[in-house]
């Protein structure tokens, strides 16, 4: 009778640890020094101009090359118990780390060493962990039901301890049926997750000749970009005015709010003339202006004006160009990727139009992205006085205190692919 209730027990004991072991982890079961080691040569990252993410399983023994996966089917792959909402939301924030890596852990492991060596190291770590688990929940059920047959053996006066040993049976047993529910729903995920893992490895109309997403840099520039020698947190580092893009967002977004007559008391020819004594604290004169405007307002400004056709934004007389990604950057960008190189964007303008430009046109998350910072006070913009905008020499001691390593690739303050470069052989 008894292993006919423990080992059932035992079982949904387990999986309930296995719930909360997920939620702890913040859905990474697995984020162990091997794990890192296969991530470490994957470099997935997102490519906007094909609105996929590209994978590299070049170094995967019957793979050998890379994969281009939809957006979709990368979150049912390696985010698998998150929202798609949230999924986008993550991704363009804090960039891209794939959460649930189990099965892309095996697809590199078991080709090499044997399933059941595997689960034998796996049996020893979560067996003590689950033990000590069913240990705790085991020892308060049987505090609750010791409470509970107390005042059931004319033991009236225990009528605060069989509420008490009630409450905590009914709240394990609920927690129980609740995380099986849970694990039911986790499970189903990670199966289909491990089934689109195979296929796409296993069918080749995924993957994708690398060398292809190169063809808009210049010889010249791609020459020099070839023999960079990577070391351990190198990196790059881009302008985004007049660099990543062609044109000025900031200058864009601030003739839109003049001529829409949502800055007040300050004009173009107001920030001209102020250019000429300072451009410093004109830059930061049209950043302050925003001050007290809704963030929804300036994102999709940001956006119309991107999406613009118009070639021109005319203001006070003056034509300003409607700035436009600058394709042969965003090749640059996906090289510099595909080589393991991060890339990380430090502007002037203000960072909530940068933070979308960079994403939506060279898949740039947030966390990478330093421009004139902004605060939100019940969804309208709100600028320190103290604050420092990256401007000049601002740029290089923003990239200093920001990030642990030395950049071997730096460009911005050009026109076009016209930058100032710097290339560290």
């Amino acid at each position: 009778m008894f292993p006919a209730i423990a080992f059932p027990v035992g079982w949904l004991i387990f999986h309930s640890y296995t719930v909360l072991r997920l939620f702890l982890t913040g859905g990474r079961y697995e984020d162990k020094d091997f794990v890192k080691l296969v991530k470490k040569d994957t470099k997935p990252f997102y490519s906007p101009s094909s609105d996929s993410f590209l994978i590299d399983f070049s170094h995967v023994e019957n793979i050998g090359n890379w994969l281009r996966i939809s957006p979709n089917l990368f979150r049912k792959l390696f985010y698998p118990h998150t929202t798609s909402r949230n999924f986008y939301h993550e991704i363009s924030i804090q960039g891209i780390n794939t959460k649930y890596n189990e099965h892309f852990a095996d697809l590199v492991t078991m080709k090499y060493i044997g399933r059941e060596y595997l689960k034998s190291i796996s049996s020893i770590r979560y067996g003590l962990e689950s033990g000590l688990f069913a240990l705790i929940i085991g020892s308060l059920y049987a505090v609750s039901i010791h409470l509970i047959w107390s005042y059931g053996s004319s033991q009236p006066s225990h009528f605060v301890s069989n509420t008490f040993g009630i409450a905590l049976f009914s709240i394990l047993t609920i927690g129980i049926v609740f995380s099986l529910i849970v694990r039911w729903r986790q499970a189903d995920k990670e199966y289909d997750a491990r089934l689109i893992l195979h296929v796409l490895a296993s069918n080749k109309s995924n993957s994708v000749k690398i060398d292809s997403l190169y063809n808009d840099i210049p010889n010249e520039i791609f020459n020099k970009l070839d023999i960079l020698s990577k070391s351990e947190n190198s990196y790059a580092a881009f302008d985004l005015d007049n660099t990543l893009l062609i044109g000025d967002i900031g200058h864009a977004v601030f003739a839109t709010l003049v001529n829409r007559k949502l800055v007040k008391g300050f004009g173009w020819t107001d920030y001209i003339n102020m250019r000429k004594v300072s451009i410093e604290k004109a830059l930061k004169k049209i950043v302050e202006v925003m001050n007290g405007l809704k963030i929804s307002t300036l994102k999709s400004i940001t956006e119309e004006i991107i999406e613009s056709k118009n070639e021109f934004i005319e203001i006070e007389g003056v034509k300003i160009r409607t700035p436009r990604p600058n394709l042969i950057m965003a090749s640059i960008i996906t090289f510099l990727r595909t080589r393991g190189i991060d890339v990380y964007v430090v502007t002037a303008s203000n960072k909530i139009s940068a933070d979308i430009i960079c994403w939506k046109y060279f898949g740039i998350a947030s966390v990478k992205v330093f421009g004139s910072e902004t605060n939100n006070r019940n969804g309208k913009i709100y600028f320190s006085k103290n604050r420092i905008i990256p401007f000049a020499e601002g740029k290089v001691k923003t990239l200093k205190e920001k990030i642990k390593g030395k950049p071997i690739v730096t460009g911005g303050m050009g026109s076009g692919i016209n930058t100032f470069w710097t290339i560290q052989k």
